[in-house]
């Protein structure tokens, strides 16, 4: 029995679905239904009800869950107690994140929480140490205990995954996207995207993140929502938000671009929104809000930690 048989069981017992099961620990369909057959295996007993759904567990099932979750729990709190203890560097906090958060948000945010705790003697001469990952490895680094802290951000309809009696998270700020273009020589939208019914012009040329993005995924399930698809002509796309905010710079098409990241370029003109329903007026629908988290182990970390998690919680945002 693998650890991450156990996580993906639970994942399936609380997202109710195989496939999306699969999406969240980041596997295919075929390979987590193989994952789920093997822990079956290994248990003796049908754990799944695979004719209902939502995927409903056996009575066999929902035991093997408690299980699971007790064992899971129990060697996360003792590997994060041992790990605290034996820390080679007791003066860092460590913070699992990704590149997009790490260059737009983390910069002002650590600064104001450094303030925060200056005169504070459980966080005398700390420093902090960033380390940049997908999605799915930040979560596994703070989840095998080599992170004291996952920021991150975590869509309405996709939140991060993470067993609430083992993490707590706070609200540390509210990312907005914004559908950008570079400017004109007239100070509009180079690249125009008409939303109105009327619209009938060829397609726009539009930057895209990949799938496997946060980002990425939140931009086409709005495409989709208001059926932009035909008006939009993916020319690019890219798994790292700064390269295409570069390209969006250099005129090739319009992206939807977190905020923080283009405030300067939107303050000194260079790039503008993108969206209008005619030539004269903006689209407001065309912002997309996006929550950021900070999680944290529910068990007791060391008092550098907890003055960190203090100051963070307290922090206006």
């Amino acid at each position: 029995m693998h650890i991450r048989w156990l996580e993906d069981f639970v994942c399936l017992a609380q997202a109710g679905s195989l496939a999306r099961a699969a999406e969240l620990r980041n596997v295919t369909p075929p390979a987590f239904g193989r994952r789920m057959q093997a822990v079956e295996v290994w248990a003796g007993a049908p754990l799944i009800d695979r004719s209902a759904f939502p995927v409903r567990l056996t009575a066999e099932g929902r035991q093997f869950l408690e299980a699971a979750q007790s064992a899971l729990r129990t060697l996360d709190e003792t590997r994060l107690a041992l790990r605290a203890a034996h820390r080679a560097d007791a003066s860092t906090v460590t913070i699992a994140t990704g590149k997009t958060l790490a260059r737009s948000m983390v910069p002002a945010w650590l600064s104001g929480l450094r303030e925060a705790l200056r005169g504070d003697p459980a966080a005398a001469g700390f420093r902090t140490r960033l380390s940049t990952f997908p999605m799915h490895d930040a979560l596994a680094m703070f989840g095998e205990g080599d992170a004291d802290f996952l920021l991150c951000y975590s869509p309405p309809d996709l939140p991060v995954m993470l067993d609430d009696a083992r993490y707590q998270f706070h609200l540390a700020g509210v990312e907005r996207l914004v559908c950008v273009s570079a400017a004109d020589a007239h100070g509009g939208p180079l690249h125009r995207l008409r939303t109105g019914k009327a619209a009938k012009e060829k397609p726009v040329p539009m930057i895209a993140y990949a799938e496997t993005l946060t980002l990425g995924r939140m931009v086409n399930q709005e495409i989709a929502r208001r059926k932009l698809a035909p008006r939009l002509e993916v020319i690019a796309v890219s798994d790292f938000a700064e390269s295409v905010h570069e390209m969006v710079r250099q005129r090739m098409g319009l992206a939807w671009l977190p905020a923080r990241l283009i405030a300067d370029d939107l303050h000194a003109g260079r790039l503008v929104r993108a969206i209008g329903a005619t030539a004269a007026g903006a689209d407001d629908g065309g912002d997309l809000a996006l929550d950021i988290r900070l999680y944290r182990p529910r068990a007791p970390m060391r008092p550098l930690a907890e003055a960190f998690w203090r100051a963070a919680v307290t922090a206006p945002r």
